[in-house]
């Protein structure tokens, strides 16, 4: 029997006498240089039929071991039906970390310095997502962890993951840097920066993402998590300052950003793509098949949250939403909104200025309706306040129907039935003549004689609640 073996456990013993939840522990120590990770898992009554991992998983990780007995239950890369076992039977395996890294394969692990980056799949065997789970994690000095999962507040070595972390993806980085705590109204991010080592740059992409997410703060007069992840890895020049981020939500909120870290600070405030990340946060998980809601959502909302912290004057927002719906435009292929939707690269464009156009079109229906009482950040701060069920898949249909419901309208629903069938991108040429939008070539002008020129100059007019980030921004590392 191996000293981790006997170590695990014990601490296994030890957390069972003296904890009464019913949950699943893990127990999880990383290697003195990172190149391995041992995990012991151990179940709370009887155990499931099977566990599960990432596909890539196999390559690096040990077979599973209950006791001194290796597991032969059938098995795929990805799935592991388990024999019957005893109650509370603990089982453990091992992943060599450093050596998947090595690959540098961004989907699945890459080091950044003597950090590595890692689909936490990889080495977390995954339960029955009804089953929960805490995580003990053991860091060799030196070291330290960031994940989605949230910390318990009195042990910050214990992690308590929403149920999504046996259902969904998450990233984890450890290695030897600091993460930074941003408190926000209503939560907190948790930044940590890969590749930086500077103070200048450091304290430049910190006022990014604290401008990014106060902006977002605004919709709700709070962020929308608790708690979130935010991981900024440096790539060094590029041909932009963000090529590429995404948002991850395996076991709690994330948002990963890949970074140009050389340009300065006003070339990222001028970049889109960090208000369009944390806005997603603003809705539950969406399906894929739906993604014209949750990347419309984001898409518009890009643009307003720029308007309203001074980042773009508001004919400025007005053009970079143009731009975006022109896009939209010219990806039209003949097929439907749902069917795009359901496809590949070719229909991203269409489908995200689609929904986009959908959220700008009930955004001023509600606003028409109600005399602005009720507009698209109120509907979306209902649905959080009622159901924000962070661990449900959504359907558009259903999110959209419960959205009318508890604003008592059927907007939502109404522009869904207009544009979900429809082959063609959604005609905005009478929402912009009541606003006085107007369309000069490709240049947007806009004039007060339209009938509803308040309600366009009040989408974009800034929120009342002050961005923290505003004081800082301009300040000295």
């Amino acid at each position: 029997m191996t000293p981790w073996f006997k170590t695990s456990l014990l601490l296994c013993a030890l957390l069972a006498s003296s904890a009464s939840a019913a949950v699943d522990r893990y127990a999880v120590q990383f290697s003195e240089g990172l190149e391995r990770v041992d995990v012991q898992l151990c179940f709370h009554g009887k155990a499931p039929d099977r566990l599960y991992r990432h596909e890539a998983a196999a390559q690096h990780a040990s077979a599973i071991q209950f006791g001194e007995k290796t597991l032969t239950a059938r098995n795929t890369a990805t799935r592991m039906l388990l024999p019957e076992l005893p109650p509370n039977a603990c089982l453990t395996w091992h992943y060599e970390l450093t050596a998947a890294a090595a690959a540098m394969d961004y989907a699945t692990a890459y080091m950044v310095g003597d950090s590595v980056v890692a689909e936490t799949a990889l080495w977390f065997w995954k339960g029955p997502r009804e089953r929960p789970v805490e995580v003990r994690v053991s860091l060799p000095a030196g070291q330290q962890l960031s994940s989605p999962w949230p910390r318990d507040e009195g042990d910050p070595t214990l992690y308590r993951p929403e149920p999504t972390a046996t259902s969904w993806t998450s990233r984890s980085a450890i290695g030897p840097f600091t993460p930074q705590p941003i408190p926000l109204a209503g939560g907190q991010l948790e930044l940590t920066l890969l590749g930086v080592h500077d103070a200048a740059t450091a304290h430049k992409l910190r006022v990014w993402v604290e401008e990014s997410a106060a902006a977002t703060s605004s919709v709700f007069g709070h962020f929308p998590r608790a708690h979130t992840q935010v991981l900024v890895v440096a790539l060094g020049p590029r041909s932009e300052p963000v090529p590429w981020a995404h948002v991850i939500r395996g076991g709690g909120a994330a948002v990963q950003f890949y970074v140009d870290e050389t340009r300065p600070l006003e070339e990222f405030r001028a970049d889109w793509t960090a208000t369009h990340e944390f806005s997603h946060l603003l809705l539950p998980f969406v399906a894929r098949d739906d993604r014209w809601l949750s990347e419309g959502m984001a898409s518009y909302y890009q643009n307003v949250l720029r308007a309203r912290d001074g980042r773009l004057t508001e004919r400025q927002a007005w053009q970079a939403m143009e731009d975006g719906f022109q896009r939209g435009r010219d990806s039209v292929h003949g097929d439907t909104l749902r069917e795009a939707s359901r496809s590949g690269w070719r229909s991203t464009r269409r489908v995200y200025w689609s929904g986009a156009a959908m959220m700008l079109e009930a955004d001023m229906r509600l606003r028409r309706q109600t005399a602005g009482t009720k507009t698209l950040d109120t509907a979306l701060r209902a649905l959080h306040d009622c159901c924000f069920d962070a661990g449900k898949r959504w359907f558009a249909d259903e999110l959209l129907q419960e959205l009318d419901r508890l604003n008592n309208t059927d907007v939502f629903m109404s522009v869904y039935a207009e544009h979900i069938e429809a082959r063609n991108f959604p005609d905005l040429s009478a929402i912009y003549q009541q606003l006085g939008v107007e369309r000069l070539g490709g240049a947007i002008q806009l004039s007060d004689s339209g009938p509803e020129s308040v309600l366009r100059a009040a989408i974009m007019q800034p929120a009342a609640a002050q961005n923290p980030a505003a004081s800082a921004r301009d300040s000295a590392p």
